[in-house]
């Protein structure tokens, strides 16, 4: 740490009198080192010692002195950026890079990927913006989504490859016959990550906070009443017959934090260190599951964007396996505001669809979509030219094939008078009460689950989009038909095909593509299983031994 407190130093004075023989004063190197006048003599003969700068101080009271840093900065920073790298310590050395990730990227990748440190298996993995909250909430992004249910547990959850929720704080359940009244029992012996038993009432604490939050509580409108009927038995009483209510609990937003400290959880991995351009995740020891195999997954980040977000790169070493891939149910959507006349919408859909089918040459999108088994896109009949208004506003979703979509119609609408102002939204701002109302187009993408066709009306119910492009009575409306649809499997798998197709057909929502998630992994990480949003599932991955271990024989 001394070391590094010398460099970062030296890094200023560097920074404010550059490369060349520079007069000074002490009291000034004390200001530009952030020191006092004493500790900055101390810090001239050290630096002096190492060969840094050279410090020529002349006879007199109140003459100048020379001072002339002999190293650049980047000399100095290289191998102790390493040294930190090597143990681990990717906050020091994003210090020593002027907190820039860029600055790392050249020299981070022989510490990504699988690392055995103290003997324990640990998962680094490259990422190219801060991870944001990872408190439970509807807005959240991909990765968030995922690293919260790794974090926080809740009354059910899915589990890859699995359409049907299974049991997770609730290790059974059951339902009256109409559906309205469920009992969740309770599993006891469960703790939190900071040891803390978990008791019932913790349980109810957390729900009900999660009914009353109106950034998680939207599929759960219909939900009366929550108490504790019995020890650890959790009954739930419902307005209108639900039989989905396990599947809607299995939702990254409906996961169940401590009710007083939000950022601990029951999950199997607890949250170690949060920081803008790092986090580490750490295996919950108190956990009541069967414990994930790799002890620690930490996320660093080393660029400021990314081309290809649906692609994951974890592993090092020379030999890769071949990639985990799958395309995604969910898919990239356009829809238009209501009030948009029906000549112009259909010419605007016909423009946008063209820009789209330029975007098929990327490896990582599929153009054909299938919003269900045997539900596709409809084809539209030719649309004429409409005359076009001065200006039209777009809202697209910041991602790099959405944002190019929307820079290409962008220029194309220039060329014919008509302005268009794109505003890129990350999620966050996406929900945010009427950040979408006065949007005449809109460019968003749709995640899908292990059950896709109930993730698909989950979605209608969520997505604010659909207010702006049905009108919000129209959307609130729909959305109490589709409640009704869960009155059993049954009827949503038999029901919900023919709603959606309705809704396409009438142009409402447009699918343009779908993201072709991978995952690029090296010879040293096993165990690699995508979830439904592309994800690597953290539970299952593992790392191959460091070395072998010989043994003698006697």
């Amino acid at each position: 740490m001394r070391q590094l407190q010398k460099v970062r130093q030296y890094q200023r004075l560097y920074q404010h009198y550059g490369a060349e023989p520079k007069p000074t004063t002490i009291a000034e190197v004390a200001e530009v080192a952030l020191c006092s006048e004493r500790h900055a003599r101390t810090l001239l003969r050290q630096l002096g010692d190492s060969g840094w700068l050279s410090w020529n101080a002349q006879p007199g009271r109140g003459h100048r002195a020379t001072l002339h840093c002999m190293a650049t900065t980047s000399e100095l920073s290289a191998p102790l950026m390493r040294a930190c790298l090597e143990k681990g310590d990717y906050q020091s050395a994003l210090q020593l890079a002027d907190g820039d990730p860029a600055s790392l990227h050249h020299i981070i990748a022989p510490f990504l990927g699988g690392k055995w440190l103290k003997h324990q298996p640990t998962l680094r993995i490259p990422w190219y913006r801060p991870l944001t909250s990872l408190q439970p909430a509807l807005q959240r992004r991909r990765a968030e989504q995922h690293i919260i249910c790794a974090v926080h547990a809740g009354l059910t959850r899915y589990a890859p490859g699995h359409p049907q929720p299974v049991p997770d704080l609730a290790h059974h359940w059951d339902v009256s016959d109409d559906t309205r009244c469920w009992r969740f029992y309770l599993r006891s012996g469960a703790h939190w990550h900071n040891g803390q038993a978990i008791s019932d009432e913790d349980i109810l604490s957390a729900l009900q906070q999660a009914l009353a939050d109106p950034a998680r509580n939207v599929g759960l409108k219909h939900v009366s009443h929550a108490s504790l009927s019995a020890p650890w038995c959790l009954e739930i009483r419902l307005n209108a017959p639900d039989a989905m209510l396990a599947h809607r609990f299995a939702h990254h937003a409906c996961r169940l934090p401590h009710p007083q400290q939000l950022n601990i959880g029951a999950g199997p991995f607890a949250i170690a260190h949060h920081h803008s351009h790092y986090l580490r995740l750490e295996r919950q020891p108190w956990y009541f599951a069967a414990h994930p195999l790799l002890h620690a997954i930490e996320f660093w980040r080393t660029q400021t964007e990314a081309q290809k977000p649906a692609w994951i790169t974890v592993g090092k070493g020379h030999n890769a396996q071949e990639a985990a891939s799958s395309t995604s149910g969910g898919f990239a959507w356009l829809m238009m505001n209501a009030h948009l006349a029906q000549p112009l919408a259909a010419w605007l859909r016909q423009e946008i669809q063209a820009i789209n089918h330029h975007v098929g040459h990327r490896d990582d999108v599929d153009t054909r979509t299938e919003i269900l088994p045997g539900l596709t896109a409809p084809s539209f009949p030719h649309a004429a030219e409409a005359p076009l208004p001065a200006a039209l506003s777009l809202v697209c979703y910041h991602t790099p094939v959405l944002c190019d979509i929307a820079r290409t119609l962008q220029a194309r609408l220039k060329k014919r008078g008509c302005e268009l102002t794109v505003s890129f939204k990350d999620r966050e701002a996406w929900h945010a009460t009427g950040a979408l109302v006065e949007a005449d187009l809109l460019l968003g993408d749709y995640l899908s689950g292990e059950f896709p066709v109930f993730a698909l009306a989950e979605w209608f119910t969520h997505e604010p989009a659909w207010a702006t492009a049905l009108g919000e009575s129209v959307w609130q409306k729909e959305k109490q038909r589709l409640m009704g649809y869960g009155e059993s499997e049954e009827s949503l798998n038999r029901l919900l095909p023919a709603f959606f197709g309705n809704l396409l057909e009438s142009g409402a929502c447009t699918p343009l593509f779908h993201y072709r998630y991978r995952i690029n992994a090296m010879e040293n990480v096993q165990g690699i299983v995508l979830t439904a949003a592309g994800w690597l599932d953290f539970t299952r991955a593992w790392l191959p031994p460091a070395q072998e271990r010989t043994t003698s024989a006697s």
